[in-house]
C-alpha cells in the first residue's frame, strides 16, 4: 500500500479530554497544540506532502468569549514561536477559512507566517481556521453564480467537476 500524500486531522476533544482528567479546558488546548507540533515534525520527517489541521471551526466562535480569546492567544503565540522552525524544516504554511473573522493580531501573525514560509518546498502545512461546511458551500455557490453570470459556464455545465 503506498504512503498517503495528504493527511487531514480534525483537532477536536482537547477541552473534553482536559475536563475528564480534572484540568481546565484550556490545558487541553495547550496539550493539543504540543501534540500538533509533534505531528507536524513527524509528518515532515516522513516525507508527507500535505498535512491539514482543522484547528478552529466557525462553530468554535459560539464558545464562551474567554475561551475563544484564550484560543486566539494560543494560536498567536504558537505561530509566532514556530514560524522560524517551519522555515528551518522547509515547511510551507498555508491557511484556509474566513481569515477576516480572526482578530487583527492573529491575522497579522498568520500573514507573517505565510510570507516567511512561501519559499519553502517541503511539506505544506494547511491550517483551517474559522472554517465551516456551510460557509464553504456558500462560497462555492457564489463562485459558480459569478461564472454563470459572466457567461463563462452555463447552468447545464455545472457538474461534479465544477463543484470540486
Amino acid at each position: 500500500m503506498p504512503a498517503p500524500k495528504h493527511i487531514a486531522i480534525i483537532m477536536d476533544g482537547n477541552g473534553r479530554w482536559a475536563k475528564t482528567h480534572g484540568h481546565h479546558r484550556f490545558f487541553g488546548h495547550v496539550r493539543g497544540a504540543r501534540v500538533a507540533k509533534s505531528i507536524i515534525e513527524a509528518s515532515a520527517e516522513k516525507g508527507l506532502k500535505y498535512l491539514t489541521l482543522f484547528a478552529f471551526s466557525t462553530e468554535n466562535w459560539l464558545r464562551p468569549n474567554e475561551e475563544v480569546h484564550l484560543l486566539m492567544r494560543l494560536l498567536f503565540s504558537r505561530l509566532k514561536r514556530e514560524g522560524t522552525n517551519l522555515v528551518k524544516n522547509n515547511i510551507r504554511f498555508r491557511c484556509i477559512g474566513d481569515l477576516n473573522r480572526l482578530p487583527a493580531f492573529v491575522r497579522e501573525v498568520v500573514l507573517e507566517t505565510l510570507a516567511k514560509t512561501r519559499h519553502c518546498t517541503g511539506m505544506t502545512l494547511v491550517f483551517a481556521l474559522s472554517y465551516g461546511g456551510r460557509q464553504e458551500i456558500t462560497w462555492a455557490v457564489r463562485e459558480i453564480a459569478h461564472l454563470v453570470k459572466a457567461g463563462e459556464i452555463s447552468p447545464e455545465e455545472i457538474d461534479d467537476q465544477v463543484l470540486s
